[in-house]
């Protein structure tokens, strides 16, 4: 069965390409025309859809783009592929700063989760009073997932294996724990400025505004957009005040109904020995040296003399071109100090702990790279200026970051991808608002921002999402039952990202203020929600 959908889709594809080579042939896709600017968009967007991998979507869309390039001779446009786009998305000090820092930090997430500092960490703190509750695992559950903040798949993996058993043992349902540690993993790696995710999303952001003369830097950009980042901030808000209020609807109040706790209040199987597990320390020290060492870098890097430490400095120094340097070395120095901080007991396996972690990597890197030849062929077609042109005076700008995060959450909702996503919005969304944004890109950070947030909930309710399947499996649900149970509570989270957050851009609101008023409006529908519920069960 899996061979023949497969299949099909192979076969969807070739369709595919053979109709948008009919259409070149017989004249359809004009130069110029939005047939012809738009058609690699929607090859990449078809093929992402098909066959559920971001890598093939970018790779279809590159080549479709030299097709129409190089006016159907296929020979001429995989050469011009690999010549004038490919190869050439390796050179320049942020590409090759991207590349090594997410190799390196791999390394150093396989590094903690093998070295069992981390695990000892969740243990600890959740076996420390035997008195357990519901309420107060999940609280822990996602203190532990804010503090897992370097990578998005180690969150959900190392976050969901400890507290499984944990679940089962207080009566907390499965499908609950899954969505709490979803929840948790993608949105704080996404604003996160140290993760696994940063190299990827200033790679995209510096890519998209090259063309242009913008005086910030990619980490600045980066920065002003997570306030912006409405879907992540509310998704957190609103898991808070359900852990609070032990707000379950839909199809999670059934999950959490047939629930029961565990009659024993052993340990649960499973847990090594305390004689045997590894020192909270060795997870402790080299995240917090990895999150030390890259601002300092900064700041040594950029700022001439470096006392007395002010305000401007620091900001000067995030604003300057140190980003890949910085994060390079601090990465490094991150990784030497989780090798140094690695249990002797495991000094045989360091190595390979090493080797796997950025070989874990390879994939998304792959995205990364392809992400960076599609935008180029983009920019070389033309198709962002075109978008701009064709919105020209007749479109509200202040819609247009509300337009990108519904338009990025369908495209990661089909697609399970939120790379993917990013790789297929960023080199569109902002050279297009850019183009017609002209001197004055007020909302830069506000169409990054969407960006994001459209990715990040796809990450969260697509059933071919990676995470969505790795935080079903580590806590013993089916991708479908959490996929379920957790939609409910995305689509609540985005709603609000979507009328209030980007809508109150439109209305030329504070970012800050949007925040407010939206956490208001969600803990608040929480809490009369779930108070309505007691007193009709009373």
């Amino acid at each position: 069965m899996c061979k023949n959908a497969e299949n099909s889709r192979r076969l969807w594809l070739v369709l595919c390409m053979l109709g948008m080579g009919i259409m070149m042939g017989a004249g359809l896709l004009d130069h110029g025309g939005a047939a012809r600017v738009l058609a690699p968009v929607g090859v990449a967007l078809l093929t992402l859809v098909l066959m559920k991998h971001a890598v093939w979507g970018l790779m279809a869309g590159s080549l479709a783009a030299c097709l129409l390039l190089q006016d159907g001779h296929l020979g001429l446009a995989v050469k011009q592929v690999m010549e004038t786009h490919f190869f050439p998305s390796f050179q320049g000090s942020w590409r090759v700063g991207a590349i090594l820092f997410t190799l390196v930090l791999g390394s150093f997430t396989v590094l903690i989760e093998r070295g069992g500092g981390f695990d000892t960490l969740a243990r600890k703190y959740l076996l420390s009073n035997e008195k357990h509750s519901g309420r107060r695992l999940q609280i822990a559950t996602g203190v532990l997932g804010l503090f897992c903040f370097f990578d998005g798949l180690a969150n959900s993996l190392l976050i969901g294996r400890v507290t499984r058993p944990l679940a089962d043992r207080v009566g907390v349902a499965r499908a609950k724990m899954a969505y709490l540690v979803d929840s948790t993993s993608s949105s704080i790696a996404c604003i996160a400025f140290i993760s696994t995710w940063i190299a990827t999303q200033l790679s995209l952001i510096q890519q998209s505004i090259e063309p242009f003369a913008i005086d910030s830097s990619a980490y600045a950009l980066f920065f002003a957009s997570v306030p912006r980042n409405y879907y992540c901030w509310f998704t957190l808000v609103l898991l808070a005040a359900v852990v609070w209020r032990g707000w379950d609807i839909g199809p999670m109040k059934q999950s959490q109904a047939k629930a029961q706790p565990a009659q024993s209040l052993q340990d649960p199987g499973g847990c090594e020995d305390s004689r045997d597990a590894a020192p909270v320390w060795t997870a402790l020290v080299p995240i917090g040296v990895l999150a030390m060492a890259i601002p300092v870098l900064f700041y040594l890097w950029e700022t001439q003399p470096l006392f007395p430490v002010t305000g401007e400095k620091l900001a000067n120094a995030f604003s300057g071109g140190a980003g890949p340097y910085a994060m390079t070395l601090g990465s490094v120095v991150g990784l030497l100090a989780a090798a140094l901080c690695f249990p002797k007991r495991g000094q045989g396996e360091l190595v390979s702990a090493v080797s796997h972690g950025a070989a874990s990597m390879l994939g998304p890197l792959l995205i990364l790279v392809m992400a960076w030849t599609f935008g180029s062929t983009l920019s070389e077609l033309g198709t962002a200026a075109w978008i701009a042109s064709a919105m020209g005076d007749s479109v509200d700008l202040r819609m247009y970051p509300a337009a990108v995060f519904l338009t990025g959450a369908l495209v990661s909702f089909a697609t399970g991808s939120s790379w993917g996503t990013m790789a297929l919005m960023m080199p569109i969304a902002l050279p297009a608002y850019l183009g017609v944004a002209g001197d004055n890109p007020e909302l830069l950070s506000a169409v990054i921002g969407a960006v994001f947030s459209g990715a990040v909930f796809g990450d969260h309710c697509s059933p071919f999402s990676d995470t969505t399947i790795v935080s079903a499996f580590s806590c013993g649900v089916s991708a479908k039952e959490h996929v379920l149970t957790q939609l409910p509570y995305a689509g609540l989270a985005a709603l609000v990202a979507l009328l209030i957050g980007y809508g109150g851009l439109a209305l030329n609101m504070a970012a800050w203020v949007n925040l407010l008023i939206g956490a208001a409006v969600l803990v608040s529908l929480v809490v009369w929600s779930s108070s309505r519920n007691k007193s009709d069960a009373g």
